[in-house]
């Protein structure tokens, strides 16, 4: 294959990588780890997880008490 061949391929693969990630794609698991790379593929997990990871619960600050009325700030 000639360099516009290959510059070619890498398009389209990096547009389909793109859909993928999107979730406009349907493919299974592993192709779409294969199509996607390893850095990329823990996007996938969450996708196709049977069930929603569990939330986090927030952590609430502390509440700060009122200021006393009567002396303003100068």
């Amino acid at each position: 294959m000639g360099r516009a061949q290959d510059a070619d391929v890498q398009r389209i693969l990096g547009q389909y990588k793109r859909l993928v990630l999107l979730g406009k794609v349907n493919l299974p698991l592993a192709e779409a780890r294969r199509l996607v790379g390893p850095d990329t593929a823990f996007h996938l997990y969450f996708r196709h997880a049977v069930e929603a990871p569990p939330r986090r619960a927030r952590r609430r600050s502390a509440r700060v008490p009122p200021r006393p009325a009567g002396r303003g700030r100068r």
